[in-house]
Protein backbone atom coordinates (compact mmCIF):
# COMPACT_ATOMS: atom_id res chain seq x y z
CA UNK A 1 0.00 0.00 0.00
CA UNK A 2 1.28 3.39 -0.69
CA UNK A 3 0.40 5.52 2.23
CA UNK A 4 1.40 8.51 0.73
CA UNK A 5 -0.88 8.36 -2.11
CA UNK A 6 -3.63 7.43 0.41
CA UNK A 7 -2.85 10.36 1.90
CA UNK A 8 -2.21 12.69 -0.41
CA UNK A 9 -5.68 11.61 -2.79
CA UNK A 10 -8.17 10.93 0.16
CA UNK A 11 -9.48 13.76 0.64
CA UNK A 12 -9.84 15.96 -2.22
CA UNK A 13 -10.49 18.81 0.49
CA UNK A 14 -7.04 19.53 1.41
CA UNK A 15 -5.69 22.90 0.07
CA UNK A 16 -2.09 22.50 -0.87
CA UNK A 17 -1.59 26.16 -0.83
CA UNK A 18 -2.41 26.86 3.43
CA UNK A 19 0.53 24.19 3.51
CA UNK A 20 3.48 26.49 2.92
CA UNK A 21 5.86 24.76 5.26
CA UNK A 22 5.93 21.72 3.45
CA UNK A 23 7.28 21.81 -0.17
CA UNK A 24 6.89 18.45 -0.91
CA UNK A 25 3.04 18.63 -0.74
CA UNK A 26 3.02 22.08 -2.57
CA UNK A 27 4.93 20.33 -5.53
CA UNK A 28 2.54 17.96 -5.63
CA UNK A 29 0.01 19.86 -6.42
CA UNK A 30 1.49 22.04 -8.79
CA UNK A 31 2.60 18.94 -10.97
CA UNK A 32 -0.98 17.42 -11.39
CA UNK A 33 -1.67 20.86 -12.42
CA UNK A 34 1.21 21.30 -14.63
CA UNK A 35 0.63 17.85 -15.84
CA UNK A 36 1.02 17.45 -19.94
CA UNK A 37 -2.30 16.99 -21.76
CA UNK A 38 -1.34 15.60 -24.93
CA UNK A 39 -3.31 14.18 -27.46
CA UNK A 40 -2.39 11.32 -29.56
CA UNK A 41 -2.57 13.42 -32.49
CA UNK A 42 -0.38 16.27 -31.18
CA UNK A 43 2.03 13.37 -29.75
CA UNK A 44 2.45 12.23 -33.12
CA UNK A 45 2.93 15.63 -34.51
CA UNK A 46 5.98 16.27 -31.58
CA UNK A 47 7.45 12.66 -33.20
CA UNK A 48 7.44 14.04 -36.77
CA UNK A 49 8.65 17.93 -36.30
CA UNK A 50 11.35 16.72 -33.48
CA UNK A 51 12.60 12.66 -34.12
CA UNK A 52 11.96 11.90 -38.11
CA UNK A 53 14.74 12.74 -40.04
CA UNK A 54 13.85 14.59 -43.52
CA UNK A 55 12.78 11.70 -45.43
CA UNK A 56 13.53 7.63 -44.42
CA UNK A 57 15.63 5.29 -45.47
CA UNK A 58 14.52 3.42 -48.14
CA UNK A 59 15.49 -0.08 -47.71
CA UNK A 60 14.13 -0.32 -44.46
CA UNK A 61 10.85 1.54 -45.23
CA UNK A 62 10.23 -1.69 -47.76
CA UNK A 63 11.01 -3.97 -45.55
CA UNK A 64 8.15 -2.44 -43.20
CA UNK A 65 6.07 -2.67 -45.97
CA UNK A 66 2.65 -1.25 -45.74
CA UNK A 67 3.16 -0.21 -41.75
CA UNK A 68 2.77 3.59 -41.05
CA UNK A 69 6.20 5.00 -40.87
CA UNK A 70 5.44 6.68 -37.59
CA UNK A 71 3.00 5.63 -35.48
CA UNK A 72 1.60 6.02 -31.61
CA UNK A 73 0.24 3.26 -29.95
CA UNK A 74 -1.19 4.22 -27.12
CA UNK A 75 -0.75 5.94 -23.89
CA UNK A 76 0.82 4.81 -20.98
CA UNK A 77 -0.04 5.05 -17.68
CA UNK A 78 1.71 8.32 -15.58
CA UNK A 79 1.89 9.86 -12.67
CA UNK A 80 2.64 13.11 -13.04
CA UNK A 81 4.28 13.31 -16.79
CA UNK A 82 3.05 12.01 -20.20
CA UNK A 83 4.25 8.82 -21.87
CA UNK A 84 3.51 6.93 -25.15
CA UNK A 85 4.72 3.85 -26.67
CA UNK A 86 5.31 4.50 -29.94
CA UNK A 87 6.47 3.29 -33.34
CA UNK A 88 9.52 5.27 -36.16
CA UNK A 89 10.62 2.97 -38.89
CA UNK A 90 8.69 -0.44 -37.19
CA UNK A 91 11.15 0.42 -34.27
CA UNK A 92 9.14 1.02 -30.56
CA UNK A 93 10.60 3.91 -28.83
CA UNK A 94 8.81 5.31 -25.56
CA UNK A 95 7.94 8.77 -25.81
CA UNK A 96 8.30 11.22 -22.79
CA UNK A 97 6.85 14.25 -22.03
CA UNK A 98 7.74 15.65 -18.59
CA UNK A 99 5.53 17.90 -16.33
CA UNK A 100 5.72 21.62 -16.28
CA UNK A 101 7.21 21.56 -12.92
CA UNK A 102 10.60 19.64 -13.94
CA UNK A 103 10.48 21.29 -17.18
CA UNK A 104 10.97 24.71 -15.80
CA UNK A 105 13.60 23.57 -13.30
CA UNK A 106 15.71 22.25 -16.51
CA UNK A 107 15.18 25.23 -18.84
CA UNK A 108 16.03 27.18 -15.44
CA UNK A 109 19.27 25.17 -14.78
CA UNK A 110 20.45 25.30 -18.38
CA UNK A 111 20.15 29.48 -18.60
CA UNK A 112 22.30 29.23 -15.02
CA UNK A 113 25.33 27.17 -16.17
CA UNK A 114 25.42 28.96 -19.59
CA UNK A 115 25.99 32.34 -17.07
CA UNK A 116 29.49 32.39 -15.49
CA UNK A 117 28.78 31.66 -12.05
CA UNK A 118 30.33 33.74 -8.72
CA UNK A 119 32.63 32.36 -6.72
CA UNK A 120 30.71 29.72 -4.27
CA UNK A 121 27.87 29.46 -6.69
CA UNK A 122 26.57 25.64 -7.52
CA UNK A 123 26.03 24.96 -11.61
CA UNK A 124 21.96 24.98 -11.73
CA UNK A 125 20.52 21.40 -11.80
CA UNK A 126 17.02 19.79 -12.11
CA UNK A 127 16.13 16.11 -11.84
CA UNK A 128 15.76 15.94 -16.01
CA UNK A 129 19.18 16.30 -15.70
CA UNK A 130 19.42 13.46 -13.29
CA UNK A 131 17.79 11.04 -15.72
CA UNK A 132 20.39 12.37 -18.34
CA UNK A 133 23.71 11.58 -16.59
CA UNK A 134 21.52 8.30 -15.28
CA UNK A 135 20.76 6.74 -18.53
CA UNK A 136 24.40 7.24 -19.71
CA UNK A 137 26.05 6.24 -17.08
CA UNK A 138 23.82 2.75 -17.81
CA UNK A 139 24.92 2.54 -20.89
CA UNK A 140 28.40 0.98 -19.65
CA UNK A 141 28.94 -2.66 -21.11
CA UNK A 142 30.82 -3.19 -17.44
CA UNK A 143 27.51 -3.02 -15.49
CA UNK A 144 25.34 -5.11 -17.37
CA UNK A 145 21.63 -3.33 -17.35
CA UNK A 146 19.45 -3.56 -20.22
CA UNK A 147 17.49 -0.06 -19.91
CA UNK A 148 16.67 2.57 -22.26
CA UNK A 149 18.78 4.68 -24.88
CA UNK A 150 17.96 8.60 -25.41
CA UNK A 151 17.20 9.16 -28.88
CA UNK A 152 18.60 12.26 -29.68
CA UNK A 153 16.34 14.40 -32.52
CA UNK A 154 16.58 15.67 -36.15
CA UNK A 155 20.01 17.71 -37.00
CA UNK A 156 17.71 20.49 -38.36
CA UNK A 157 15.26 20.40 -34.71
CA UNK A 158 18.56 21.04 -32.67
CA UNK A 159 17.15 24.93 -32.09
CA UNK A 160 14.77 23.33 -29.87
CA UNK A 161 17.60 21.48 -27.75
CA UNK A 162 19.00 23.62 -24.50
CA UNK A 163 21.96 21.79 -24.77
CA UNK A 164 23.50 18.27 -25.93
CA UNK A 165 21.70 15.93 -23.28
CA UNK A 166 18.69 14.49 -26.27
CA UNK A 167 16.15 17.11 -24.76
CA UNK A 168 13.87 18.89 -26.66
CA UNK A 169 11.10 21.55 -25.37
CA UNK A 170 7.90 22.12 -27.04
CA UNK A 171 5.21 24.45 -25.85
CA UNK A 172 2.10 22.26 -24.94
CA UNK A 173 -0.81 22.38 -23.06
CA UNK A 174 -1.60 21.31 -19.14
CA UNK A 175 -4.20 19.70 -17.24
CA UNK A 176 -5.15 23.60 -15.91
CA UNK A 177 -6.17 25.57 -18.32
CA UNK A 178 -4.73 28.75 -16.36
CA UNK A 179 -1.76 27.87 -16.10
CA UNK A 180 -0.77 26.32 -19.49
CA UNK A 181 0.60 26.18 -21.99
CA UNK A 182 3.58 25.45 -20.48
CA UNK A 183 7.19 25.42 -22.28
CA UNK A 184 7.97 21.23 -21.43
CA UNK A 185 10.38 19.05 -21.91
CA UNK A 186 10.55 15.88 -23.98
CA UNK A 187 12.66 12.71 -23.94
CA UNK A 188 12.59 9.85 -26.82
CA UNK A 189 13.63 6.34 -25.10
CA UNK A 190 14.44 3.47 -27.11
CA UNK A 191 12.02 0.91 -26.07
CA UNK A 192 13.01 -2.01 -23.04
CA UNK A 193 11.03 -5.35 -24.38
CA UNK A 194 9.80 -7.65 -21.96
CA UNK A 195 6.74 -7.99 -19.89
CA UNK A 196 6.04 -5.83 -16.33
CA UNK A 197 6.59 -8.13 -13.38
CA UNK A 198 2.98 -6.84 -12.19
CA UNK A 199 1.14 -7.88 -15.44
CA UNK A 200 2.45 -11.69 -14.86
CA UNK A 201 0.14 -13.76 -12.56
CA UNK A 202 2.48 -16.61 -11.55
CA UNK A 203 6.18 -17.38 -12.14
CA UNK A 204 8.96 -19.17 -10.99
CA UNK A 205 11.35 -18.48 -8.08
CA UNK A 206 14.22 -18.03 -10.22
CA UNK A 207 12.10 -14.92 -11.94
CA UNK A 208 12.74 -13.02 -8.43
CA UNK A 209 16.44 -14.17 -7.99
CA UNK A 210 17.06 -12.79 -11.81
CA UNK A 211 14.84 -9.43 -11.05
CA UNK A 212 16.74 -8.89 -7.92
CA UNK A 213 19.96 -9.31 -9.40
CA UNK A 214 18.97 -7.11 -12.02
CA UNK A 215 18.24 -4.05 -8.75
CA UNK A 216 21.56 -5.22 -7.73
CA UNK A 217 23.85 -4.48 -10.39
CA UNK A 218 21.67 -0.69 -11.03
CA UNK A 219 22.57 -0.10 -7.41
CA UNK A 220 26.04 -1.20 -7.64
CA UNK A 221 26.36 0.94 -10.81
CA UNK A 222 24.59 4.15 -9.26
CA UNK A 223 27.16 3.79 -6.33
CA UNK A 224 29.77 5.48 -9.25
CA UNK A 225 27.59 7.80 -10.88
CA UNK A 226 29.91 10.32 -10.20
CA UNK A 227 32.27 9.66 -12.36
CA UNK A 228 29.95 10.30 -14.99
CA UNK A 229 29.01 13.79 -13.22
CA UNK A 230 32.16 15.29 -12.95
CA UNK A 231 30.88 19.06 -11.58
CA UNK A 232 28.31 16.80 -9.39
CA UNK A 233 25.40 19.16 -10.43
CA UNK A 234 23.05 16.29 -11.50
CA UNK A 235 23.53 14.08 -8.30
CA UNK A 236 22.75 16.75 -6.38
CA UNK A 237 19.42 16.96 -8.00
CA UNK A 238 18.55 13.50 -6.32
CA UNK A 239 20.12 14.67 -3.26
CA UNK A 240 16.26 16.93 -2.65
CA UNK A 241 13.53 16.53 -0.33
CA UNK A 242 11.15 14.58 -1.58
CA UNK A 243 7.78 13.20 0.62
CA UNK A 244 7.74 9.97 -1.11
CA UNK A 245 11.05 8.81 -0.40
CA UNK A 246 11.14 5.77 2.10
CA UNK A 247 12.87 7.92 4.95
CA UNK A 248 10.60 10.73 5.67
CA UNK A 249 7.59 8.59 6.16
CA UNK A 250 6.90 9.70 9.51
CA UNK A 251 6.63 13.26 8.30
CA UNK A 252 2.83 12.45 6.77
CA UNK A 253 1.60 12.28 10.17
CA UNK A 254 0.56 15.88 10.39
CA UNK A 255 -1.61 14.87 6.83
CA UNK A 256 -3.42 12.05 8.29
CA UNK A 257 -6.54 14.01 10.67
CA UNK A 258 -7.43 14.77 6.69
CA UNK A 259 -8.56 11.89 5.95
CA UNK A 260 -12.22 11.55 6.42
CA UNK A 261 -12.84 7.78 6.32
CA UNK A 262 -11.89 6.78 9.55
CA UNK A 263 -11.23 2.94 8.31
CA UNK A 264 -8.03 4.22 5.85
CA UNK A 265 -7.13 6.57 9.02
CA UNK A 266 -6.48 3.62 10.95
CA UNK A 267 -5.10 2.02 8.23
CA UNK A 268 -2.44 4.91 7.74
CA UNK A 269 -2.04 5.09 11.79
CA UNK A 270 -1.54 1.74 12.04
CA UNK A 271 1.01 1.14 9.44
CA UNK A 272 2.81 4.73 10.76
CA UNK A 273 2.79 3.40 14.29
CA UNK A 274 4.15 -0.08 13.32
CA UNK A 275 7.02 1.52 10.77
Amino acid sequence: INIRHLILTTNSTINPSSMSSDTAINNHGATQDLKPKVTPDEALSILIDLYVADGFDDEKAKSIGSLPRVEVIRELDSYDDVNYLVKIDGEKALLKIHNGVESEKYIAARGRKRTKLNDGDSPGTSIIDLHTVIFKHLESSKYNVTTGRTIPPKKSESNNRPDDSGVCIRELSVISPEHGPRHLAIRLQTWVHGAPLSSIEWCPLETFVDAGACLGRVCHALDDLAASDPDGAAVRASERYHLWDGKNLMDSKPYIPHIDDVGRRRLVTGILDAF
